[in-house]
């Protein structure tokens, strides 16, 4: 049973800041809040539940501002959304794996963010995406590159009396591509024991701009600079990747636990980055009429243990 607390549901911003500077804490799609509270992991005394603030709500895209996607945006929405699979395939990725279809259809992305999870499935993608947060209170809104958003475990920049108000996306230019990898030790419904998440831009080969996100890596989403160095400005081989993979398994802090070891999950760090390469490069060179088509995942001798594996298990990761 959920313990006792006083319930708020306002219809405005502005009163819903208001309460969230008084302690209650804010609630959306409730997929993790209310799971807490019923396990004994958090005990508010208040809730403020969000979901009738429409400043928070609704989304919309033009090629000249791009995406801005409303706090309260269900994963389903993003998922189902056919502009989203054509300019922000990763996203698309990480947003249709989020627990179940009924999760996904009450889970908000604004919730995922907040959530702070390193796990994440939306936030790695977001990352490489080049997105940037809105929060909004008394004093206004502030435009936050999503990079600089986490300040810690569970922690972000945001005062006690703002909320997340939107997410702004790009729109990329087609020569740029996509993708996100999430290695999880069962096929539906669980939390990835690692994610990699990769956007290129290229030119004639060459990489012009390169970004890495990775999630369940550290203690909260990171964007990998070492590897992105690396990329930069330098002709896309299979060296030249393998370099990178080793630059962001030296660069993650993935920690053990009772899910996975921090061992193998240094080797994932490797193994998952050559291939969302290998797919962010296929879809960079693909016009945007072809991007929202899926990219089967290719994986190599000697990744993730398919050396030794028989036929019928390395079809099977293959087909994720």
């Amino acid at each position: 049973m959920l313990p006792r607390f006083e319930l708020y549901m306002p219809e405005t911003l502005e009163e819903a800041c208001r309460l969230k500077a008084k302690g209650a804490l804010p609630v959306a799609g409730g997929t993790d809040v209310y799971v807490n509270m019923h396990g004994g992991k958090e005990r508010p005394a208040a809730l403020v539940d969000i979901k009738g603030v429409k400043e928070l709500d609704g989304v919309s895209f033009s090629l000249e501002k791009g995406f801005e996607i409303g706090a309260l945006t269900s994963h389903r929405r993003i998922e189902e959304w056919d502009k989203i699979k054509r300019y922000h395939y990763a996203l698309f990725q990480g947003c249709s794996q989020v627990g179940s279809v009924q999760i996904r259809y009450r889970g908000t992305v604004g919730g995922n963010i907040m959530n702070g999870a390193p796990s994440a499935d939306s936030c790695g993608p977001l990352l490489a995406c080049g997105a940037e947060v809105v929060v909004a209170g008394p004093k206004g809104e502030r435009v936050i590159p999503f990079e600089k958003f986490y300040t810690g475990f569970k922690k972000h920049d945001i005062a006690e009396d703002e909320l997340l108000k939107r997410i702004l996306l790009p729109v990329p230019p087609e020569n740029s591509g996509t993708a996100y990898y999430k290695y999880t030790r069962r096929g539906a419904m669980d939390l990835a024991l690692l994610g990699v998440s990769a956007y290129l831009e290229l030119t004639e080969g060459r990489v012009d701009i390169a970004r890495i996100a990775l999630t369940t890596a550290a203690t909260t989403p990171v964007r990998s600079y070492n590897a992105e160095s690396v990329l930069a400005g330098n002709k896309l081989t299979d060296e030249l990747i393998i370099k990178a993979a080793e630059a962001v398994a030296a660069e993650g802090k993935p920690r053990s636990s009772w899910r996975s070891s921090a061992e193998f999950r240094v080797r994932l760090l490797h193994d998952l980055t050559v291939t969302v390469l290998h797919e962010a490069a296929e879809r960079a060179g693909k016009s945007f009429d072809e991007k929202s088509e899926p990219i089967p995942a290719k994986f190599y001798e000697g990744q993730l243990g398919l050396k030794s594996a028989g036929k019928e298990e390395h079809e099977c990761k293959q087909s994720r």
